[in-house]
């Protein structure tokens, strides 16, 4: 019985090792596996107006603000740095009330180079309009993206960065509403800037510093919400119910409650840019994951096996 058991034992130190090395050289060998995992496929939209260059953000309660844009870009590189592997991303800008979106989306992790490279080029001199108007910069996506894939095939998610700001600011009547696409495209609004109104700077195409604009540089009423007086006397012409101009078109600050309003017209969340992981956070949102064919690591697996064998 005992000469039994030490047979045994002198086979089990033999065939541990051996079956051991075996998995490991399954784990070196093993090719990547092709599985449908949930993960981010989204398209992100930059405002690139000028008003985006507005020194008033601070991320992560920095000390010194930098400029809207900046802010954006900083905290598109932290996120691309925090999505998983096979997470796909492709950038869009907006310039007036359209959208353009520069390539389909790529996987993160393969082309991250690329990514950072070309997310640094986006700035205000690719704009060729000097205003731009939001709502219509948002339905232009929400109908774009869908054109993106084929048939029953899932549509990529919307990340939309702006501001808010408009010059000038459009009447409630005239403002573009996104009803009629609610729905089709799911993503997240991000505001970025911040509460206090602040002079926006002017640059030249070779991003000499020109001043901060002025009352003049800029309109400062949608002349669109005014019409002839009425021939009844008493009576109230469309658009006589808005505000009056305020004078302060040339000075900018994070337009949230109207952001929040765009938002919740085209069904998509809101959220505000103040930590890099806010940005993260909606590269990762559940409402940007699709179900995406991509290569899995299962080479974890036999090394896993092997090492429990080792200190079996």
């Amino acid at each position: 019985m005992t000469s039994r058991l030490r047979k045994n034992w002198r086979n089990r130190r033999v065939a541990l090792p051996i079956a051991a090395a075996v998995l490991l050289l399954i784990a070196v060998l093993m090719p990547d596996v092709r599985m449908t995992r949930a993960m981010p496929q989204v398209v992100v939209v930059l405002d690139v107006s000028q008003s985006m260059n507005t020194i008033d953000c601070r991320l992560d309660r920095a000390a010194a603000p930098v400029s809207r844009l900046a802010c954006v870009k900083d905290a598109l590189g932290y996120a691309l740095r925090e999505m998983p592997c096979g997470s796909q991303v492709a950038w869009g800008v907006f310039v007036g009330n359209q959208t353009y979106v520069l390539a389909a989306p790529i996987e993160v992790c393969a082309h991250r180079g690329e990514l950072v490279d070309s997310l640094a080029h986006l700035d205000w001199r690719i704009s060729w309009e000097s205003g731009s108007r939001i709502g219509g910069a948002l339905v232009s996506a929400l109908r774009l993206l869908p054109t993106m894939v084929g048939e029953n095939v899932p549509v990529p998610g919307l990340v939309f960065v702006t501001d808010g700001q408009e010059a000038p600011r459009l009447s409630a009547r005239n403002r573009r509403r996104a009803e009629d696409y609610a729905g089709k495209v799911h993503g997240v609004v991000v505001g970025v800037g911040g509460d206090t109104l602040t002079p926006m700077p002017k640059y030249d195409m070779d991003g000499n510093y020109l001043g901060p604009w002025q009352p003049d540089d800029v309109p400062q009423v949608d002349i669109t919400a005014y019409r002839a007086g009425s021939s009844v006397p008493g009576e109230k012409m469309v658009g006589e119910e808005e505000e009056p101009p305020s004078g302060i078109e040339h000075l900018s600050s994070l337009k949230e409650e109207y952001l929040q309003l765009l938002a919740r017209d085209a069904q998509l969340d809101y959220r505000r840019l103040a930590r890099r992981d806010d940005m993260a956070e909606a590269l990762r949102a559940q409402s940007v994951e699709r179900p995406l064919s991509i290569d899995t690591n299962l080479r974890w697996i036999p090394a896993g096996l092997a090492l429990l064998l080792l200190f079996a």
